[in-house]
């Protein structure tokens, strides 16, 4: 990388750039630094970072990796199909008992 850029400011970003910004600010450069050798402002590096930073995050409801076979799909499936059936018994005491209650005894009943 050449040692200075000059008026970069109201370009876009390249992702040779913003590699190495992130990678000079995981070393502990400052942000000024940063912007002085890349011709950018300080606004401009710090708003990259933050947006390397949210790129870089792992997904909060990640999938479990581990393959599943045939027995484990028939198992999920089954589970996914088992139905939850009530009596009436359990539709009046819901009824009669009303609101949280009802719920409450009609989740006991099950």
């Amino acid at each position: 990388m050449t040692l200075t850029k000059t008026n970069q400011q109201n370009k876009t970003w390249t992702l040779t750039d913003s590699n190495w910004a992130w990678y000079e600010h995981k070393l502990g450069r400052s942000h000024k630094y940063i912007a002085r050798k890349l011709g950018r402002t300080e606004a401009a590096v710090s708003v990259n970072l933050s947006k390397t930073r949210m790129r870089l995050k792992t997904v909060p409801f990640k999938l479990d990796p581990t393959p599943v076979g045939p027995a484990e799909v028939k198992q999920i499936r089954k589970a996914i199909a088992r139905k939850v059936t009530f009596t009436v018994g359990d539709m009046i005491i819901a009824a009669v008992g009303g609101g949280a209650l009802g719920a409450i005894i009609a989740g006991l009943t099950l």
